[in-house]
């Protein structure tokens, strides 16, 4: 399938991961109200966390692994396999942990019932093996599946959410979700590898599988372990500011990375082939893609994302929208990050230094959370998560100039800088000369995506946007 259609089919898939929560989240926000939300963001942040020690560096080496084999049936299946029972392993092993803190730790012993319902999640994420099936790229599949799934849920969420003690059914079906897509995807495996644990070997794995995990946990902190902590140190409306600001946020992000996943599986297959200039040329295209959709959303939501936020969830989240727009730049952040760690360092092997990376950024959380978090909740998170990124990127792009002598292109970054300050300025002046806000927000979209598309064709000259033009 081409990169094209891979792109198009990613975006929808990873837009859908965000957009029918989203679509849930007006109705659910009202229904529930701001406690009863905080309360279900704070289990399933914890449940979210246990998911990913379980699953560990699966995510990236799965896919880096099966790309690499997905044209040797023999390997693939010995891969997939080995692979698999990994995370069998550290599965069981988290589950233990799980059940354990239930009836240990004296704030989750009031919601025992949640947490019973993340232990079925837990359990059935590890069949849910959506790495495999990104690796073999298999993305028209992938958006197949997950769309009917989410259309399922929505309906679902009108059906049986109708007040504020539902909150509970609410959760049910959230687990639902993951049971649905982990049972076909198990199914639909059979048609691609042979289940045979005869010929398993962990062993050439098994130390990516845990420098990656340790580097996903330790990056995941400030996005998972942020709400938990706030719920800890602050209370459950303070993780609902929170958790509610990154669910613009998440949508955000999940465009951008409909790009870079993509690209993921294709560099690796080229560094297995020896390719390496045409590796450099996608890292290059990848650059472009950040860009393209960075700068045109930063300027929206620092400019109108609080009505937008308000358009969503309704009266009585005004504490989310400072955090909104402090978490707001690391749309590019992130994106430049993805690309450095995943796209270059992960898939040249450079995992030790990813581990470094991670920990320094880690260690940056943890300090900037104990300082601030308990007296500035939300907007105390917010801070603390933009400057754990922050460290992460610039460490990465030191690491990367110093191995392979290749250097971030600024003066790329600049020109977009200049090119976007006086739709930022005319964004402004609209936002102040406009009083009704639903007005408002669609005359900045049309702008902003007017402006977008004549610079970045014409001035800019974005290699994306001239592979959607020539149709390549």
């Amino acid at each position: 399938m081409s990169l094209k259609s891979n792109f198009i089919y990613s975006s929808i898939l990873t837009v859908s991961k965000y957009l029918f929560p989203l679509i849930v989240y007006p109705y659910v926000s009202r229904t529930l109200g701001l406690s009863s939300i905080g309360i279900v963001n704070f289990i399933d942040n914890i449940i979210n966390y246990f998911v990913l020690v379980s699953m560990m560096g699966i995510s990236t080496v799965g896919i880096r692994e099966i790309a690499a084999r997905k044209n040797n049936q023999d390997q693939l299946s010995k891969t997939f396999v080995s692979l698999l029972s990994i995370t069998a392993i550290t599965t069981l092993i988290v589950i233990i942990a799980l059940w354990i803190s239930m009836y240990t730790i004296p704030k989750l012993i009031p919601y025992q019932n949640l947490l019973y319902i993340g232990l079925i999640k837990l359990f059935f994420n590890f069949f849910l093996i959506e790495w495999f099936f990104t690796g073999m790229e298999k993305f028209k599949y992938i958006t197949i599946r997950s769309i009917l799934v989410k259309c399922a849920y929505v309906i679902a969420v009108f059906v049986f959410v109708r007040n504020a003690s539902d909150y509970v059914t609410y959760y049910i079906l959230s687990a639902a979700m993951v049971i649905a897509n982990a049972t076909i995807n198990i199914i639909h495996s059979h048609k691609f590898v042979r289940y045979s644990f005869k010929s398993i070997d962990m062993k050439p794995f098994l130390k990516a599988f845990l420098i990656i995990g340790v580097y996903i946990l330790l990056t995941n902190a400030y996005t998972y372990m942020n709400p938990v902590w706030l719920g800890f140190v602050t209370n459950t409306d303070e993780v609902g500011y929170f958790t509610t600001a990154t669910k613009l946020h998440n949508l955000i992000m999940a465009v951008l990375f409909s790009f870079t996943n993509i690209l993921f599986p294709r560099v690796s297959n080229l560094l297995a082939e020896g390719k390496k200039t045409e590796f450099w040329e996608k890292i290059n295209t990848s650059f472009d893609a950040i860009f393209l959709f960075t700068f045109p959303t930063i300027i929206y939501i620092l400019v109108a994302g609080p009505d937008l936020l308000h358009l969503i969830v309704g009266d009585g989240f005004e504490g989310a929208y400072l955090p909104l727009r402090i978490i707001t730049p690391l749309v590019l952040i992130i994106g430049i990050e993805q690309i450095l760690v995943i796209q270059i360092l992960m898939a040249t092997h450079e995992d030790n230094i990813v581990l470094r990376n991670a920990f320094w950024g880690a260690m940056v959380s943890i300090v900037l959370n104990i300082l601030i978090t308990s007296s500035m909740g939300a907007i105390g998170s917010a801070i603390v998560w933009i400057a754990a990124e922050c460290a992460i990127t610039l460490l990465s792009i030191h690491a990367i100039y110093k191995k392979m002598r290749f250097l971030m292109p600024f003066k790329r970054m600049a020109a977009y800088v200049v090119t976007y300050l006086p739709l930022f300025i005319i964004s402004i002046i609209i936002y102040r000369c406009l009083d009704n806000r639903h007005v408002m927000l669609i005359i900045l979209a049309f702008l902003i995506g007017g402006y977008t598309l004549l610079v970045e064709s014409f001035i800019l000259k974005n290699k994306v946007i001239n592979i959607f033009l020539n149709r390549k």
